[in-house]
């Protein structure tokens, strides 16, 4: 994905999502990596990282998400 298409999809994730709780008790707002990472890194922060950081990043959540499930 393109730098653009990630912070877009960044942005557009509502921090508010699903009230439903895992076994743990946590949010499953959790498994969405976009949220994981506008949680995680303030948006400047964000928009520092190259289009390169920010694909990695998506990788490692969707990737942590599928094995936590």
């Amino acid at each position: 994905m393109t730098k653009e298409e990630i912070i877009n999809n960044i942005k557009n994730t509502s921090t508010v999502g699903t009230s439903a709780r895992n076994s743990m008790g946590c949010s499953e707002n959790w498994y969405n990596a976009y949220f994981s990472i506008k949680m995680t890194f303030s948006m400047e922060e964000i928009e520092n990282m190259s289009e390169n950081e920010l694909n990695n990043l998506v990788k490692l959540g969707n990737n942590i998400a599928e094995g936590l499930y």
